[in-house]
């Protein structure tokens, strides 16, 4: 099974707008013809079957374990976990519901632009227990009409992972680099290093060639949200927004010192771990494949300093949704399920020392690794911005924006002509809401 970190692609078929999420056990009338009939009181009681699918396929192997382990410690509930679907995922889990919303996933995962086609399937999850520990400044990211419709996942962070090593040897100074010119000083001196075959590298799959990194141009800018309104409708352009134009010309560059993003998100990966890339642009999300590929050096995580930032992107990776179609018992027993994962002292060690969470629940287990400690810190010092892209892109800008990039990349286009053809794009997926 492939690696990479799935994303949450832009579904073929769009849906208009959905209603807010609603309580859990009201199951749909076919869900509850399903359970009308009661078996005799002494027969003996049936178990009820729960289905999960996400998208985090970097955990699904160990998360069939976390399953396999529940099912075990308890004669009540039977999970099955299903398989999961990559880049197509949000895609095939809205043809599920489409289809038959009451036999689709009974857990699921769903976050960014796509979340709102799901709203109407979404249970509330206000009385779980999970829910009383769910910090403030993410409650507004799983809301859905004032109604807690999603239990976060974690809290994951991203900007450019570096290797200490081949910063010692290249002579860089990773606290220096908090300019533009800094930055690509350094990747001149890192592509002379031996065995590197280019300083910076990106992968190819959609959110990483473009959502993540496009990110940056607007959330380092404290009035980005007023500039999306007037990008939306029409009245400005990409290149008029300052920081969009400054992350333009930042990219030209560093291209000459990137892989050119020709690299799937495993390839990525295993050559900064093979120390072929001096760094990438991944999150804390990778430390299981950095792990699995047993690296030996030292590594953290740095800003991108587009327009002088020195801040870390970090925001909630994913979030776990609970079908309201599905039967009450079933979204009872989903809740259960999840309250065990969250807050469990067992699942508070698969969350975090399996699965490298960061919990956006007060008073749990963190993961110790470098990774996870680096996001965490930034965190702490409050030196974040946000991940625009969950919140105020439009639904398909990640696919239109990363067949750009795409264009980019060959050099059939320049950076100013991306921005005015990303602009057509971004008016276009906004006027099909």
């Amino acid at each position: 099974m492939k690696r990479f970190l799935s994303v949450l692609c832009s579904a073929l078929v769009l849906l208009s707008a959905f209603s807010g999420c609603g309580n859990p056990g009201s199951a749909s009338s076919a869900g509850s013809a399903a359970t009308s009939g009661s078996s005799s009181a002494a027969a003996p009681a049936e178990k009820t079957t729960i289905t999960i699918m996400q998208s985090k396929t970097e955990i699904q192997n160990d998360l069939q374990k976390v399953v396999d382990d529940y099912n075990s410690t308890q004669s009540e509930t039977t999970v099955k976990l299903l398989g999961t679907s990559g880049d197509n995922y949000a895609t095939v889990l809205q043809s599920q519901f489409s289809a038959a919303p009451e036999k689709a996933p009974t857990i699921f995962t769903i976050s960014g632009p796509d979340a709102a086609k799901f709203n109407q399937f979404m249970a509330q999850l206000d009385s779980s227990k999970s829910a009383g520990l769910l910090l403030d400044e993410f409650k507004s990211d799983v809301t859905v009409d004032g109604k807690l419709c999603g239990l976060p996942m974690a809290v994951e962070g991203y900007g450019f992972i570096y290797n200490k090593d081949l910063f010692q040897k290249a002579g860089v100074d990773a606290s220096s680099l908090t300019t533009m010119d800094a930055f690509v000083d350094a990747c001149k001196k890192l592509k002379g290093v031996s065995g590197v075959s280019a300083p910076i590298a990106f992968s190819k799959e959609n959110y990483f060639i473009f959502m993540h990194f496009f990110n940056w141009g607007f959330a380092v800018s404290d009035s980005y949200k007023d500039q999306i309104q007037q990008l939306d409708s029409g009245k400005i352009k990409m290149g008029d927004i300052p920081s969009v134009a400054q992350w333009a010309k930042d990219l030209d560059a560093i291209k000459p010192y990137t892989n050119q993003a020709l690299d799937s998100y495993d390839d990525q990966v295993s050559g900064f771990a093979a120390g072929k890339y001096a760094m990438i642009h991944q999150g804390d999300w990778v430390q299981t494949m950095l792990d699995e590929d047993k690296v030996s050096f030292q590594y953290g995580l740095l800003p991108y300093p587009t327009g002088g930032n020195t801040k870390l992107a970090v925001g909630l990776a994913n979030a776990w949704r609970v079908n309201k179609n599905a039967t009450e018992p079933q979204q009872q027993a989903a809740v259960k399920f999840l309250d065990w994962l969250i807050t469990s002292d067992k699942g508070q060690s698969y969350c975090a020392d399996t699965f490298k969470f960061i919990p956006a629940f007060k008073g749990l287990k963190a993961p110790t690794t470098e990774l996870a400690k680096d996001v965490s810190e930034y965190v702490q010092k409050d030196q974040t911005v946000p991940w625009v892209y969950n919140t105020d892109f439009p639904n398909g800008i990640d696919v239109d924006g990363a067949a750009l990039m795409q264009k980019y990349y060959a050099g059939a286009v320049t950076g100013s002509q991306m921005l005015e053809q990303l602009t057509q794009a971004w008016v276009r997926d906004v006027a099909k809401k």
